[in-house]
């Protein structure tokens, strides 16, 4: 039983095309998988943009030592709150494509923002981030208590969102309205045997870089722990999900995955494929991709007025 379940029919543009080919041409995969190797990512969040802070209004605040920003219009008063969690690999902080991400939403959404800087492998490993983000959560309810909530991310910050939703749902708490997964990591472990076919189109993510970084932010858990990799999870009894993939990142083997489980359980959700499309492509605002997978984002959540 489905929701949407959307397979983009344009063309892939030419703007998709030219970054592929940069992409390929720079090495991005092999200095991705160099850095996960070296711990070489910068664990300090980028600056917001100050055309995001001049657009809204920015409070910062703390959790356990670390910034939760709450990002929301100076006008208006909004409905909806969306705890944003970012990609990574579980082990590289916010960067200033999420930023104007978050600022390409704000714009979209009228939307309250929360975009927690949430702890990172190796120096810590899942169930701290789990912890930091359940008491961030409970935060955010314990201070919007009347309104829809929303869990959105990417990549690996997809993989977080479901995972964090799980956990919810064990400790017999509130359920977000929406989990909303763009290009997620859901299964660290990289077992999935399709993924072979598709890791040679992916011009960003190697499996052995990701089996190290899912390696590390398991810690002490199995990488097919539903909290490392939540889909060895249950997924009855949580809030509406939606997923958007491209069909050349590795990740797509898993998403297809994710949606035969959903489909043999019977439970309703959206369901968005891009063909040819690189990993984490909604980051970059100007491609008619994004655009289109921005008009489906706001399609769902005018489903919650």
């Amino acid at each position: 039983m489905s929701g949407i379940i959307y397979y983009h029919q344009a063309p892939q543009s030419f703007e998709s095309k030219l970054i592929q080919f940069f992409l390929g041409l720079f090495g991005m995969k092999k200095l991705m998988k160099k850095r996960i190797l070296k711990n070489g990512f910068d664990k300090e969040p980028a600056s917001l943009p100050k055309q995001l802070v001049k657009k809204f209004i920015v409070k910062t605040g703390e959790l356990n030592g670390r910034k939760v920003w709450t990002i929301f219009p100076k006008n208006s008063e909004s409905s909806t709150v969306i705890l944003f969690l970012h990609g990574g690999a579980f082990c590289a902080n916010i960067t200033r494509m999420h930023w104007r991400f978050v600022e390409l939403l704000l714009d979209s959404t009228n939307a309250i923002f929360i975009v927690p800087d949430y702890p990172l492998a190796p120096e810590v490993t899942c169930i701290d981030t789990l912890e930091f983000l359940d008491s961030a959560y409970l935060q955010m309810n314990s201070e919007h208590p009347k309104k829809k909530m929303v869990f959105m991310g990417d990549s690996a910050g997809g993989g977080l969102v479901l995972s964090l939703a799980q956990k919810v749902r064990m400790d017999g708490r509130q359920q977000p309205d929406q989990i909303i997964m763009f290009s997620p990591w859901l299964d660290v472990s990289m077992a999935n045997h399709d993924i072979a076919e598709f890791e040679k189109f992916d011009k960003v993510l190697s499996v052995d870089g990701l089996k190290m970084a899912g390696k590390n932010y398991a810690g002490n858990l199995d990488v097919k722990d539903f909290r490392v990799s939540p889909i060895f999870g249950s997924f009855s009894g949580l809030g509406k999900i939606s997923v958007f993939i491209g069909t050349n990142e590795v990740f797509i083997a898993d998403a297809r995955r994710f949606k035969q489980l959903m489909d043999n359980q019977e439970i309703e959700f959206n369901y968005f494929e891009y063909p040819n499309m690189f990993h984490d492509w909604v980051l970059v605002p100007n491609l008619k991709e994004t655009k289109d997978a921005i008009s489906k984002f706001l399609g769902i959540l005018s489903c919650l007025k």
